[in-house]
């Protein structure tokens, strides 16, 4: 498992629909598997009380299985971090063990329905890999107990015993472990690819917005944010194609600050770029949504106005005129207010 529990629980967390559907099919089959013996122990035990003690125990497992089954979405937490698995195993396992001297076999037989159970432990159901190590090598060693004293081995079968068991654990541990430790690689690959992406697309952005950056740049004036005399001559020339084509009329105005140099000279270039940058925003508030302002030279801008007469530009020139007089404008200490020829 990840040694950052935070990376973990992460992980246990991804694996949440794949664990519930897994679980869901394992838990079905191998409650009806284990149920299925019912058939056998009915010929092996007869109509013997053993034979009802053994198939209640059965039911009751078969139960708890299909419960974990049917509630796996619900309590997904649980099953992802081993807790209900594991009470499931644990339950098979200890009815196991209960009624397995019930039935007239010998220690062969036995230790391959052990086996059978190790295999589901380790892994049919899906389980965490300690909880899931746990439960078989402490069953294990219950088991080879029951038949060591059951059948009164001597030190060579016991070893025998011991060394078979001893093989299909460590065999099966290896194999779980490897399972597990493979899902985790792909996670954690999969998490690098999705990181890189996303440091690929945080790039792409970025790249898009410096483009668009340079784009206003070059398209815009740095200084009040309005078009600049290049992009203003292009957006001109359009409007006087679509102007012609449609017989529409243009109009343009040309906007001037009055005593500017005074304003210059008196506050300095800074307060003078506040100047600037007010005009050009009481002017925005004027204009149409298809109107295109542009400060063309110092403190020189100009209107483009599409679909405007003469009459309709005298008045927007008016308003701008009067917009601009009677806001003021604050620089620094002093307050002042603009006027404009236009």
């Amino acid at each position: 498992e990840f040694s950052v529990q935070a990376v973990e629980d992460a992980f246990r967390v991804s694996q949440r629909e794949t664990w519930v559907k897994d679980t869901r099919r394992a838990m079905i089959l191998a409650a009806l598997f284990y149920l299925a013996f019912a058939v056998s122990d009915r010929f092996m035990l007869a109509d013997d009380e053993a034979f009802y003690t053994v198939l209640t125990s059965r039911l009751m497992i078969c139960m708890v299985g299909l419960a974990v089954a049917f509630t796996a979405a619900r309590f997904w937490r649980a099953l992802v971090d081993g807790l209900t698995p594991t009470l499931v195993v644990g339950m098979a396992m200890i009815g196991f063990l209960s009624f397995t001297l019930l039935f007239p076999f010998d220690v062969g037989w036995h230790s391959m329905g052990m086996m059978l159970m190790l295999l589901g432990t380790y892994v049919f159901i899906p389980n965490r890999f300690l909880p899931a190590t746990a439960v078989a090598v402490a069953s294990t060693a219950a088991f080879v107990g029951l038949m060591v004293d059951n059948y009164a081995f001597g030190v060579g079968k016991t070893m025998i015993l011991v060394l078979i068991f001893f093989g299909m654990n460590l065999f099966c541990a290896v194999s779980a472990a490897r399972m597990s430790r493979l899902v985790r690689e792909s996670y954690r690959d999969a998490q690098i690819l999705l990181a890189a992406n996303l440091r690929l697309n945080e790039e792409v952005a970025a790249r898009q917005r410096l483009q668009h950056e340079l784009q206003a740049q070059v398209h815009h004036d740095e200084l009040t944010g309005v078009n600049n005399r290049r992009q203003f001559h292009d957006l001109a020339r359009q409007a006087m194609r679509i102007a012609a084509k449609a017989g529409h009329p243009v109009s343009l105005l040309l906007i001037d600050i009055d005593y500017f140099k005074q304003i210059n000279d008196t506050y300095g270039h800074v307060r003078a770029d506040e100047a600037l940058k007010a005009l050009a925003r009481i002017a925005q508030t004027c204009l149409g949504d298809h109107d295109e302002l542009a400060r063309v030279g110092g403190e020189e801008f100009a209107a483009l106005l599409p679909a405007s007469d003469l009459r309709h530009a005298e008045a927007l020139a008016e308003r701008i005129r009067l917009a601009i007089q009677n806001t003021p404008v604050a620089l620094a200490e002093v307050t002042i207010r603009l006027e404009v020829s236009l």
